[in-house]
C-alpha cells in the first residue's frame, strides 16, 4: 500500500514510522526539508528505542527506514496513493484547504484520513466531492506506541472505506475500533474529559490534591482498566449492583457544562502545566524531555509487559 502522511510532527512521524515497519511505502511531506529531516531522525530514536527494549527488531529498523520518503512538495507525492493521513494542525480551515488540494491531486482510489481528535468528519466532508471516501483515523500519543486507533464515519462514509482502513491498521500491528457516529470528542475523549472534569471538581473542592486523586487512579481503575474495561466490569460487578450506586451518586457527580474555575484559572494565570514548568504539579525542577522520555519507557515497559501475555495466556 501507497500511504501518504501530511504533517511531520510528533504525530505525523509516528504514524509514518507505524506503517513504514510494517511494511508499507510512505512518503512524508512537510513544508520544507529542514522540518522533514528532525521528523527522520526522530522516526530513528524512536525505533531505536524499541528495538533496545525488544519490540522490534534490529532487521525492521532498515526496514522502516528504507520505506519512508521525504518529499517537501506535495504535488510530487500523490500521483499513485492509496491513501493519505493528514497529521497536521487542528484548524478546520487548514484541513478543508488541503483536503481541497488532495482532491484534485489524488487519483479517484485513494481514501482520506484525518488525525484530527475532535473536528467532525461530516464538517470536512461538506467541501468534498469523493465524501464516500472520507474517514476519521485518531491515533493516540504517541502514535508509534499506543495501539488504538479510532476510525470515526462519516455520514456518508463508504463500508468499503472502513473496511479498508481498518484492515490496514490491523495489519501494521494497531487495534482499530470504529466510531459509527461522528460525535464530537468520538469515544476516548469522551471518556477521558468527563474523568478529569471529575477529578478536577474533587480537587476543587477541597476533597483531596492532585496528587491524592492521581494516586487513587493509578493505583485501583488504572490497573484494572488494563484488562477490563468499564462495560465489561459492570458486568463483573453486576448490574443491579451498578444501578443500585448509580440511584443515588449520579445526581452528586460533577456535570458543569462549562471548564470548571480550577481549570480556566490555571490557565489564565499561565500555569500550562509540563511546558511552562507548573500546572496541577510543580514541573520547574525537573527537565521536560527527561520527564517525556522516562514516561514513554514506563510506557514501554507495560507495552511488553501485554505482549508477553498475548503470547503466553496461560502464563
Amino acid at each position: 500500500m501507497n500511504i501518504l502522511v501530511v504533517g511531520s510532527g510528533i504525530m505525523g512521524n509516528g504514524i509514518a514510522q507505524v506503517f513504514a515497519q510494517a511494511g508499507h511505502k510512505v512518503v512524508l511531506h512537510d513544508l520544507n526539508m529542514e522540518i522533514l529531516d528532525v521528523a527522520r531522525r526522530n522516526i530513528a530514536g524512536q525505533l531505536a528505542m524499541m528495538a533496545r527494549n525488544d519490540l522490534i527488531s534490529e532487521e525492521i529498523i532498515n526496514i522502516a527506514l528504507h520505506n519512508i520518503r521525504l518529499s517537501d512538495n506535495l504535488s510530487d507525492c500523490t500521483q499513485d496513493t492509496d491513501m493519505v493521513i493528514e497529521a497536521i494542525p487542528e484548524k478546520l480551515a487548514l484541513k478543508e484547504n488541503l483536503f481541497s488540494q488532495l482532491e484534485m491531486l489524488c487519483p479517484p482510489k485513494t481514501i482520506f484520513a484525518t488525525n484530527t481528535s475532535g473536528i467532525s468528519i461530516n464538517k470536512l466532508a461538506q467541501g468534498l466531492q469523493r465524501k464516500s471516501k472520507l474517514v476519521g483515523t485518531h491515533f493516540f500519543m504517541p502514535a508509534h506506541l499506543i495501539p488504538l486507533v479510532e476510525v470515526i464515519c462519516g455520514e456518508e462514509t463508504a463500508d468499503e472505506t472502513v473496511a479498508v482502513v481498518m484492515a490496514a491498521l490491523t495489519g501494521a500491528g494497531k487495534k482499530p475500533v470504529k466510531v459509527a457516529v461522528d460525535l464530537p470528542g468520538f469515544i476516548a475523549n469522551r471518556l477521558q474529559h468527563a474523568l478529569a472534569r471529575e477529578a478536577m471538581s474533587l480537587v476543587q473542592k477541597g476533597v483531596a490534591t492532585a496528587e491524592g486523586v492521581d494516586e487513587v487512579v493509578k493505583s485501583s481503575l488504572a490497573i484494572r482498566l488494563l484488562f477490563t474495561g468499564p462495560m465489561e466490569q459492570r458486568d463483573f460487578n453486576g448490574l443491579d449492583t451498578h444501578l443500585s450506586i448509580a440511584s443515588y451518586l449520579y445526581e452528586d457527580l460533577e456535570d458543569a457544562h462549562k471548564p470548571l474555575k480550577i481549570l480556566t484559572d490555571k490557565v489564565a494565570a499561565g500555569k500550562l502545566g509540563l511546558k511552562t514548568g507548573e500546572g496541577f504539579y510543580d514541573w520547574s525542577s525537573q527537565d521536560k524531555d527527561q520527564v517525556n522520555s522516562r514516561k514513554n519507557q514506563e510506557l514501554i515497559d507495560i507495552l511488553k509487559f501485554l505482549k508477553q501475555k498475548e503470547q503466553n495466556p496461560k502464563n
